[in-house]
């Protein structure tokens, strides 16, 4: 067998072997593909018996094999094998269905599994695990490190001679204050017999690592929270990519009890389009945070996620409109402004008190010299315009303005956790100047002075 046959494409369906603990579901011939709700399944069936039962809507069936009353339904995890390898389905859960019209019985039904563990052994559950692996695109950049160093050499008259690549993993960063993160650097080879080509795939990931069994959404955790800190730094959305998990906590032993190498197997989950990253400026680089600094972007990203979760998908979000982008924003930055107002000891009554434009000021108060717009008219205006779509009985904005003053109410809650961070503010003031978010939309045509 091939070492990368084991895989799932877009657009290839797979023909094996569907595996089940229970003993109510028979192994069964499946094709099996990945789509963009995950990891589909599709099972038919010629007559009704326990498979056809998974699409009961509720009804309820007498167990043949202790007399008692059950309700059959999809078991959560599955495994898959064929002539290319075994498959473990994780979460796995009923989708649709069709019966055959005048048959006896007969239809057919999909499972959809959230994602797909390649290499698993059948019946090894992965609902507990002992590592993640998750890369981000841009990480490697963001970090400033990297696999290979290229060493060039060149004559008296500067024209290139030769180069030499040397590929070598840098070790892991271990996360200061946090005994299960790290930065993982890794690399690989990949050949196209087609074309020729060797091609060398150098890799940065996060990683969380435990002695102890750990759930998805801790293991996830500290993945989310760094890309949520990329995103925040480029203002942008900075997908998550190559995924790997690790079920063992303990490395295997060689024939000569040499330790082996931990077996980490990739993550396949549904088809996502990609987000391909504009811009390459950042606000806050990884080798700039002070020695705290991921530390306390983890407690920020704990305490204030009301704040950090509707400003982030203020600019992630797909096909948003502008009203919907400066609604976004501006709860995250009321939320962000309470947050504030009890770290400085008001209790909960009198935080309430504060209005809008107030929690604006608060946010704002250290960054008038690092904003590169009037922040005090800014302020004005995103309160007008946030209260204008908020309450029906105020003027609407217009769209350039809500395009505006959101950008900038981004760049100021970006601004305000770089320096919460710990980034300079002579460098942060430079970097904002040239930032992208600096609302400067303009209306290019007006439709109504055009028809006049």
């Amino acid at each position: 067998m091939a070492h990368n046959s084991n895989v799932l494409l877009p657009g290839v369906i797979r023909v094996g072997t569907l595996v089940s603990d229970n003993p109510r579901f028979p192994e069964i011939q499946v094709p099996i593909r990945v789509t963009e709700a995950g990891i589909e399944i599709t099972i038919s069936w010629k007559d009704e018996d326990s498979i056809s039962r998974l699409w009961s809507d509720g009804v309820t069936y007498v167990d043949d094999l202790d007399k008692t009353q059950y309700l059959y339904e999809v078991p959560r995890n599955l495994w898959f094998y064929d002539v290319d390898g075994s498959i473990a389905l994780l979460n796995c859960r009923e989708d649709s269905m069709t019966r055959r019209i005048g048959g006896y019985g007969g239809g057919r039904g999909t499972i959809i599994a959230d994602c797909a563990v390649m290499g698993a052994r059948l019946h090894e559950n992965y609902q507990k695990i002992y590592g993640l692996r998750t890369s981000i695109v841009g990480l490697r950049q963001w970090v400033g490190n990297s696999s290979i160093v290229i060493e060039s050499s060149s004559d008296k008259d500067s024209h290139n001679m030769s180069e030499m690549l040397n590929i070598k993993s840098p070790d892991d960063i271990h996360l200061e204050n946090n005994p299960l993160g790290y930065i993982h650097f890794d690399w690989s080879l990949s050949y196209s017999s087609k074309n020729n080509i060797c091609t060398i795939n150098d890799k940065t990931y996060i990683e969380t690592k435990s002695s102890r069994p750990l759930s998805w959404q801790s293991a996830k955790h500290l993945s989310r929270a760094l890309q949520d800190l990329l995103r925040i730094s480029y203002g942008e959305n900075r997908d998550l990519t190559d995924s790997q998990v690790l079920r063992s906590p303990d490395s295997a032993a060689t024939l000569n009890n040499e330790i082996a190498a931990e077996k980490w197997l990739p993550i396949t989950k549904g088809i996502q389009e990609p987000y391909e990253p504009k811009y390459d400026r950042s606000l806050i680089y990884y080798k700039e945070l002070k020695e705290d600094g991921i530390q306390k972007w983890l407690s920020l990203y704990d305490q204030i996620p009301r704040a950090i979760d509707p400003i982030v998908d203020s600019f992630t979000l797909n096909k948003a409109t502008a009203d919907v982008r400066l609604l976004e924003v501006g709860s995250g930055m009321e939320a962000l402004g309470y947050y504030l107002l009890k770290v400085r000891g008001k209790n909960k009554k009198d935080a309430n008190k504060f209005s809008f434009k107030d929690r604006l000021k608060l946010i704002t108060e250290n960054l008038e010299d690092i904003l590169p717009f009037d922040v005090n008219n800014w302020i004005e205006q995103t309160t007008s315009a946030y209260n204008g779509i908020k309450h029906a009985n105020r003027k609407r904005p217009d769209i350039i303005v809500c395009l505006n003053t959101w950008q900038r109410a981004v760049l100021a809650f970006r601004c305000w956790i770089a320096l919460e961070l710990g980034i300079d503010e002579d460098l942060l003031k430079n970097r904002a100047r040239m930032d992208h978010m600096q609302g400067r939309y303009k209306l290019l045509w007006d439709d109504d002075k055009e028809q006049e």
